[in-house]
């Protein structure tokens, strides 16, 4: 008796331990810019995730160029913190800025 218990115990600890079915994101906005000179791209989706992002072409001289890319993309946590990262890359690197927010109540 105590051994189906526990099994009955450990059954319903699982249970109810399960994560939560994954929802299909739904995308809100699309964007997309591809020029000689460069591109923009964004996008959104309903969960919520951003992503800005815009590459250039910079003339260093008449036989160098460099791709310089500059953006952000921001999401949520499943327990509700923000996390956000801007950043540029160039011919220097890549170079994030990084935040966290606060957790929703």
């Amino acid at each position: 008796m105590k051994v189906q218990i526990v099994l009955l115990a450990g059954i319903i600890a699982v249970c109810v331990a399960a994560p939560p079915p994954e929802r299909d994101s739904k995308i809100l906005r699309y964007d997309s810019d591809v020029r000689e000179d460069g591109y923009d791209f964004a996008f959104e989706t309903n969960d919520p995730i951003k992503r800005n992002e815009a590459g250039k072409i910079q003339q260093v001289s008449q036989e160098e160029s460099n791709y310089q890319v500059n953006g952000d993309f921001a999401f949520n946590f499943p327990e509700g913190v923000s996390f956000q990262t801007v950043f540029v890359a160039d011919e220097q690197g890549y170079r994030p800025k990084v935040s966290f927010g606060q957790a929703r109540v």
